[in-house]
C-alpha cells in the first residue's frame, strides 16, 4: 500500500509500506493493505511505517488526522 506522512512544513515520507501503526483518540490502530476506509483524529504518539525490506520508519506525531482510502494511508500531522 502507499503511505504518506505529511507535516505542515514538508512531506516526511511517501512510499510503499506493508503496515502502518499510529495512535488515534480511540487507541493504537494498525493498517494493512485492503483495510476498510477509515478517518480518525491523531493524538500525541509514534507513527510507525513498516517497509517491505523489514525496516521501520518512526515519526513523532502531536496531533492531526489519518485517512485510509483504497490502498492509501495518509497521515496529516500537526
Amino acid at each position: 500500500m502507499i503511505c504518506s506522512v505529511v507535516s505542515p512544513e514538508e512531506v516526511l515520507f511517501e512510499g510503499e509500506a506493508t503496515q502502518v501503526i499510529t495512535r488515534t483518540t480511540e487507541g493504537d490502530v494498525a493498517f494493512l493493505a485492503g483495510h476498510a476506509p477509515f478517518l480518525g483524529s491523531l493524538v500525541e504518539g509514534q507513527t510507525r511505517v513498516f517497509l517491505a525490506d523489514g525496516t521501520v520508519r518512526e515519526f513523532t506525531v502531536t496531533g492531526g488526522f489519518v485517512e485510509v482510502s483504497g490502498d492509501t494511508v495518509s497521515i496529516l500531522s500537526a
